[in-house]
């Protein structure tokens, strides 16, 4: 089951990154429950978390939006999909995957993050075995959109305590 006080620290780490990092106020879409799932959209970043809370985070975006979001980034455009928009779109998963574990952290579950996999094209099977997925869409504005994948849960040990 999805616990709220896990999922809710990425979406404060959006808000955040999108509001102080980039000038941009986000609107939060409906939330969706997935079993299953295959990269709906071409650009997807990919993070891994172990620790007391242990699954994947993943940000889903089409072409043109990881091009507006790494131009936004970087303050300069990003006319192709490259390895500055590469590198700008991982820095991005850090930074809101970042603060989502600290977030985690306060709350008392310590996790590890694995650097992020940037994973290009539509139909790419990326399941969480035993964990459903919340989607959490994010409308950007002029940026485009981002969906956020997050497919968390309390470690098993910690949830025997």
């Amino acid at each position: 089951m999805l616990k709220a006080e896990l999922i809710n620290p990425f979406v404060e780490g959006a808000i955040v990154f999108f509001k102080h990092e980039l000038g941009i106020d986000i609107v939060r879409g409906e939330p969706r429950i997935e079993s299953c799932h295959s990269t709906p959209e071409q650009i997807n970043v990919l993070i891994g978390v172990t620790g007391e809370a242990e699954g994947m985070v993943l940000y889903s975006m089409t072409q043109r939006s990881a091009k507006s979001i790494a131009s936004a980034m970087v303050k300069s455009p990003v006319p192709l999909y490259d390895q500055l928009a590469e590198s700008a779109l991982g820095e991005m998963g850090n930074i809101i995957t970042g603060q989502a574990a600290s977030r985690l952290e306060e709350l008392g579950y310590i996790c590890k993050l694995s650097p992020p996999v940037l994973i290009s094209g539509e139909g790419t099977i990326i399941s969480a075995i035993d964990i459903d997925m919340l989607v959490i869409p994010l409308d950007l504005h002029e940026l485009g959109k981002l969906d956020i994948y997050v497919a968390l849960r309390e470690n098993a040990s910690r949830a025997r305590n």
